[in-house]
C-alpha cells in the first residue's frame, strides 16, 4: 500500500506563524487533517509526516491516537527533497508527497492513490492543477508551470514568480508574461515509485550547501534525464492553501463548504 509523505518542516515566513496546524477547518482540523484523511480512504495504509524539530512534540501528542502515522524530524532546512529523502527512508511501497500547508481536495488525492494502486508499475506521476484554480487573492504567488508531451508524460517545469490574476482574470507573472488560465502547474502532489527513491541519496550526495537549497525540481529534472517516466494526472479541482495571512479566512469558507 502507498504511504503519504506530508512536507510540513516549512518555515512559514510569509504567513509570519507556523502555519502546518493552522485551525482552518470547521471543526478546527488543520489542512493536513484533510489530506490525510482523504488519503487514508482513498487506499494509503500509513502516513510520514516530516517535521522541524521544535514542533516534533506537538505533532506527536496531536496523532498519538492513530499509529498509522508517523513522523521524521528534518534537523537542518536543507529543501524539499531532502525532506522527501528523509521520510523515503521509511518507504517501502510507492509514497504519495504532498505538503502540508495545501488543501488539494479529495479527487486530486484520489487521482494520486489510483495511481499509486493501480497505474503503470514504471511510471510516476504528477497530479497537476490548472493556474487559474492556484492563485491567491491575497498576494502573489510563485508556481512551476510544466511542459507535457503527446503522450501526457512531464518533460520540464519551470518556477513562476508572482503570479496574480486582474479583475478580467488575466493571469501575469511578475517578469510581465501573461498565462493562459488553464496551464498546468505543479503543487508538488507527486507519486514516486521506488526506483526513484536511490536517486535522492544519489543527488545529495553532490549536493554542496554552496548551491543553495536541496529542492524536488531538481530532483525531477535529474530522474526524467535519466529516463524516468512521470504521467501528468490532470485534475480541475480547486487548491487552497496557507500562503498569505490573509488567506486564512477563504480557507476557512472553502473547506466549510466541502463536502
Amino acid at each position: 500500500m502507498p504511504t503519504l509523505l506530508l512536507l510540513a518542516g516549512g518555515k512559514s515566513t510569509r504567513f509570519g506563524r507556523p502555519k502546518q496546524l493552522e485551525p482552518v477547518g470547521p471543526g478546527g482540523e488543520a489542512l493536513l487533517d484533510f489530506t490525510l484523511k482523504d488519503a487514508f480512504h482513498a487506499g494509503c495504509g500509513e502516513a510520514m509526516i516530516v517535521v522541524r524539530p521544535e514542533h516534533e512534540a506537538i505533532f506527536t501528542d496531536r496523532f498519538a491516537h492513530d499509529p498509522r502515522i508517523h513522523f521524521t524530524v528534518q534537523h537542518e532546512a536543507r529543501g524539499t527533497a531532502h525532506a522527501v529523502m528523509l521520510a523515503l527512508e521509511h518507504c517501502r511501497d510507492a509514497a504519495i508527497i504532498a505538503n502540508g500547508d495545501d488543501h488539494y481536495g479529495s479527487t486530486a488525492i484520489g487521482l494520486a492513490a489510483l495511481h499509486a494502486l493501480h497505474g503503470d508499475p514504471q511510471q510516476h506521476a504528477l497530479v497537476a492543477f490548472e493556474l487559474a484554480n492556484t492563485l491567491s487573492p491575497s498576494g502573489g504567488v510563485n508556481r512551476a508551470a510544466c511542459m507535457v508531451d503527446a503522450q501526457g508524460q512531464l518533460l520540464s517545469s519551470e518556477e513562476v514568480k508572482g503570479l496574480t490574476a486582474d479583475a478580467t482574470g488575466t493571469i501575469t507573472s511578475a517578469d510581465g508574461r501573461t498565462w493562459p488560465s488553464n496551464t498546468l502547474v505543479s503543487m508538488n502532489l507527486w507519486v514516486l515509485r521506488p526506483a526513484l527513491f536511490p536517486l535522492f541519496r544519489e543527488r545529495f550526495a553532490a549536493h554542496t550547501a554552496a548551491s543553495g537549497e536541496f529542492g524536488l525540481p531538481a530532483v525531477v529534472a535529474a530522474a526524467i534525464a535519466q529516463h524516468h517516466r512521470f504521467a501528468v494526472l490532470r485534475t480541475t479541482e480547486a487548491w487552497c492553501g496557507l500562503t498569505h495571512p490573509a488567506d486564512a479566512p477563504l480557507v476557512r469558507q472553502h473547506l466549510t463548504a466541502r463536502p
